[in-house]
């Protein structure tokens, strides 16, 4: 309804990557429904393909754009930190 161009598989992998965050252990505030609305209009503005969102590829842990969904920087660095041990502890 608020993006009617988007597209249905960047709307998916979109999602996908908000409900794991909101599942982060320790994070002050969760991303909410605005954050999401906000991180889509980003993605859209910017041309983010769906694939940039959830790559296999361990270096890419951390999503394009994701201090739009986290809006305390304390969660921002939390969410930073744990991506680089995840990364690290599968390498």
């Amino acid at each position: 309804m608020h993006y009617p161009d988007l597209k249905k598989q960047l709307l998916q992998q979109a999602l996908e990557v908000f409900f794991e965050l909101r599942e982060v252990p320790g994070l002050k505030k969760k991303p909410s429904t605005l954050e999401l609305l906000d991180w889509l209009k980003l993605l859209m503005a910017e041309e983010i393909p769906p694939e940039a969102l959830y790559s296999g590829d361990q270096r890419q842990a951390i999503p394009p754009l994701h201090g739009a969904l986290l809006k305390n920087e304390q969660d921002i660095h939390l969410f930073e930190r744990l991506a680089f041990m995840h990364r690290r502890s599968r390498s």
